[in-house]
């Protein structure tokens, strides 16, 4: 259908409508038509999304082809060849990422609507110089240094200072959750290579896991993450985790108790913000930490069948309870 056809019969609606008088159709005509013909047809956004994937599968083809360069090479490499490959892929990668970003018009313009193709692209490409440039740190430092943990930690804090700056370049869920991984490889590392070695606490470890995930939750709540959901179930996720770590230890009563405050604070976190990342976690910490403590104080005398059972009621009972959670958020909202 051409615009013309197009125009005309958005002026007769307009007309029986009696938006438009019938003598004026004449006049409304051209504007209705010129209108239509510079409206963004259908291909443009196909266009971008095409454009986009071709960019994925293209770096994709590139990831695979210097995975298969070092799988039949990496043996005859020295150190300094493989650490130099890797810190130049890092760079490439970064330069490709600022390249794709000045494309568009800068950090500015990359945070609008109109060009979330090329920041999803540019995340990607810098949260891949990232994990590039961690790679080869670490391999520099476990050569140089002779406490590996600590070296590891070096290396996954380039990492998140690489990542963070792509994501304040190009903030997306991709940079958030490499900026995570990161933040969490730094802490059972740091912690082991600054210990003796029998004096790693899996408390402190879980402690300090569960800790960076409410920072992340404030972060998100306070607007730095700009992804909110992905916030939310990454800082979630990441306290559940935390809580849960303490459970491997001597100190078993310490992970559901940890759980357990958890997923009450997350019921808490559903009232005020009426976000559904919160109610899920909320149900998953009860109903992991009730049945945790029962087989705790009976000493595992309630057996399979009785576990069971308290994780079946449990679970009835956090959903329940989430159930009435909102439905009293949605009872004060305003009709």
């Amino acid at each position: 259908m051409t615009t013309q056809p197009q125009s005309r019969a958005v002026v007769i609606a307009l007309v029986d409508a009696g938006l438009l008088e019938p003598a004026r159709a004449a006049e409304a005509d051209p504007v209705v038509s010129s209108v239509l013909g510079s409206a963004p047809s259908a291909a443009g956004p196909l266009g971008r999304r095409m454009a986009e994937i071709a960019g994925y599968v293209g770096g994709a083809f590139v990831l695979g082809a210097g995975m298969l360069f070092f799988a039949n090479s990496w043996s005859d490499l020295t150190l300094g060849e493989r650490v130099g490959l890797l810190l130049v892929i890092s760079m490439v990668l970064a330069a490709a990422g600022g390249v794709l970003a000045a494309s568009a018009g800068g950090r500015a313009a990359l945070r609008t609507s109109s060009e979330s193709v090329r920041r999803r692209l540019t995340s990607v490409l810098m949260t891949g110089a990232a994990g590039s440039a961690a790679f080869g740190v670490g391999l520099l430092l476990a050569d140089r240094m002779d406490n590996q943990e600590l070296g590891v930690t070096l290396a996954a804090g380039v990492g998140l200072v690489v990542v963070l700056v792509g994501y304040l370049l190009a903030p997306t869920t991709v940079g958030q959750l490499g900026a995570a991984i990161a933040a969490f490889v730094m802490v059972p590392s740091g912690m082991a290579g600054l210990s003796s070695g029998d004096d790693f606490s899996t408390v402190l470890f879980g402690s300090i896991v569960l800790a960076i995930g409410g920072v992340w939750l404030l972060a998100t709540e306070e607007g730095l993450w700009k992804e909110v959901l992905s916030g939310r179930v990454i800082g979630l996720g990441l306290a559940l985790v935390g809580a849960q770590i303490p459970i491997v230890s001597e100190h078993e009563w310490v992970g559901y108790l940890l759980t357990a405050l958890v997923g009450v604070a997350a019921f808490g976190g559903y009232l005020a913000t009426r976000s559904w990342p919160y109610l899920a976690a909320g149900v998953i910490g009860l109903t992991v930490a009730v049945p945790e403590a029962v087989n705790d104080f009976s000493s595992g005398s309630f057996g399979a069948a009785g576990l069971l059972l308290a994780t079946g009621v449990t679970l009835l009972v956090a959903a329940l309870l989430g159930l009435r959670l909102r439905q009293e958020v949605k009872d004060q909202q305003p009709a």
